[in-house]
């Protein structure tokens, strides 16, 4: 008999269910620049953060048509784009943090999340895919951060397909491009679609069938009649689902708000000049057995527009979801052998596995099959507190690497204020010297040693500038490098710097 057939075997060791809450925003703003606008009802907020309950985990904002020109293009290079920096206002009061942005064009896309979250998010990686012109131009196309949430993997995709009623060919076209070429480099998560999570937002430009027949002045006396599930049935985006030629691995609440597109700019009033449409949705995926014994679930528990917002002529979208994460024991075998030996019964696995000849063997065997583990993912990196950071001094400082963790062949670590609002903000930065660089240079003994618990020092130059008068943090990242995989996996407790007083000179010694 198999040890997975085994009753007693089966259930020892469960996943930690979690319940996550992602908040997805997705808005073309039409080239507009967020002035004078307020966001908080966009993002479900009150006035003031201290009105605010039950905050999302998340919140994910997707946009498109941010505009792009030349001079922004060049400003963005070395600040957040204005619309990130308006979110980030936003967002800082209430402590959530900048995970990552990536940018195409006009495509923007950004993720925050709770403080108390960053630990536990590791192998964020984003990618892009240009549709524009046959795959020249990035005015189309897609943008994706894709990231580990306590061991659940999720994947996030703003799209911005090809426009006009009759293009339904090539949004298509673009939506399967996307789909082959957006490839990640975290092993068994290459793809969109191989991920426990899957989000796929944007303006995808799915308009309404029946032009020769369903004028924009119908579809909008329609609306005013609130037969809205009458014309949903004349969406494209639903039908091309249906008959499994696009976006048939995701599912979609259908929108019981107005078509969201297009607007007079500043108004609520459509546009007569084009036929009104949903081409602002959010769809998802969930692969609900990709564990054993466990069953991946998103609850989507709101999915509506917000007409109060005229600056562009589409409506912004938003969706929240409850997700499950299945959180990993931090078991290993040692653990398992303490906390079961007295309660497991040896003659039980002596009945149901002839090949177990002892407990020793049992647990190894539980271990090598998977239902005893440690969740190597969530290990951390812990600083040494910071005595005394001497500002235009080399500074020393130490950190401890635990058993088994691995090292990327770029990792580095950042000196931050604190109280961040963006894992963008490093003030400095240090690589470490990673065991992989250096392995043909050490034996065997040295080889184990750099595997086991140690600690590790590392030396910031003289040349490091911290202002006076503010505490910073130090951040350890885990990095493959330049558009690589990256994870956060260690924050400091906070310190001061201060500057070495100058010793006196003979001629102020009386």
């Amino acid at each position: 008999m198999s040890h997975c057939d085994n009753n007693w075997n089966v259930n020892l060791v469960r996943f930690v269910p979690l319940a996550l809450r992602i908040y997805i925003v997705t808005w073309n703003v039409s080239t507009k620049f967020p002035e004078n606008i307020s966001l908080n009802k966009l993002l479900g907020l009150e006035n003031r953060p201290e009105q605010d309950s039950h905050l999302p985990d998340f919140f994910v904002i997707g946009l498109q048509e941010v505009n792009a020109q030349p001079q922004n293009t060049l400003y963005n290079l070395f600040k957040d784009d204005l619309w990130t920096q308006k979110f980030k206002e936003v967002l800082k009061e209430r402590d959530y943090v900048v995970i990552k942005t990536e940018q195409m064009q006009g495509l923007l896309l950004s993720v925050f999340a709770r403080r108390k979250h960053l630990l536990h998010l590791r192998q964020v990686e984003t990618e892009y895919t240009r549709t524009g012109l046959g795959g020249i131009w990035g005015n189309k196309g897609a943008v994706s951060i894709r990231m580990n949430v306590y061991g659940s993997s999720i994947c996030l995709v703003n799209a911005h397909l090809a426009a006009h009623d009759h293009m339904l060919e090539e949004r298509i076209n673009d939506y399967e491009r996307i789909v082959q070429e957006q490839k990640f480099h975290v092993k068994a998560k290459e793809t969109i679609f191989d991920h426990d999570y899957v989000f796929w937002f944007g303006d995808l430009n799915f308009r309404l069938t029946g032009e020769a027949t369903t004028s924009a002045d119908e579809i909008r006396a329609m609306v005013a009649r609130d037969e809205l599930k009458q014309l949903i049935e004349k969406d494209q985006l639903l039908l091309v689902r249906r008959e499994g030629r696009a976006f048939a691995q995701l599912q979609e609440r259908l929108p019981q708000f107005p078509p969201t597109f297009k607007f007079e700019h500043g108004s609520n009033e459509y546009d007569m000049k084009r036929r009104p449409a949903w081409t602002d949705r959010i769809l998802y995926a969930v692969n609900e057995n990709n564990y054993r014994n466990v069953r991946l679930t998103a609850e989507q528990t709101s999915y509506k527009s917000h007409p109060s917002y005229s600056i562009s002529d589409h409506k912004p979208v938003t969706s929240e979801f409850t997700l499950k994460v299945n959180r990993k024991p931090q078991y290993s075998g040692e653990h398992f052998r303490k906390q079961h030996n007295n309660r497991l019964s040896y003659k039980l696995a002596m009945a149901n596995n002839t090949d177990v000849h002892s407990f020793d063997d049992l647990v190894t065997d539980l271990i090598d099959y998977g239902q005893v583990y440690e969740d190597t993912t969530e290990r951390t990196v812990s600083f040494k507190p910071i005595e005394l950071w001497l500002v235009g001094e080399p500074n020393t400082i130490e950190y401890v690497i635990p058993n088994g963790f691995e090292e990327g062949n770029a990792d580095w670590i950042g000196i931050y204020r604190e109280n961040f609002t963006s894992l963008s903000e490093y003030l400095a930065y240090e690589y470490t010297e990673t065991y992989k660089d250096k392995q043909h240079q050490l034996n065997e003994q040295q080889l184990q040693h750099m595997q086991n618990t140690r600690t590790v020092q590392l030396t910031f130059s003289e040349n490091v500038s911290l202002p006076l008068g503010t505490r910073y943090q130090l951040l350890y990242f885990q990095s493959t490098g330049t558009r690589g995989v990256t994870g956060l996996v260690g924050i400091s407790p906070a310190f001061a710097v201060e500057k070495r007083c100058p010793s006196p000179s003979f001629d102020e010694i009386d």
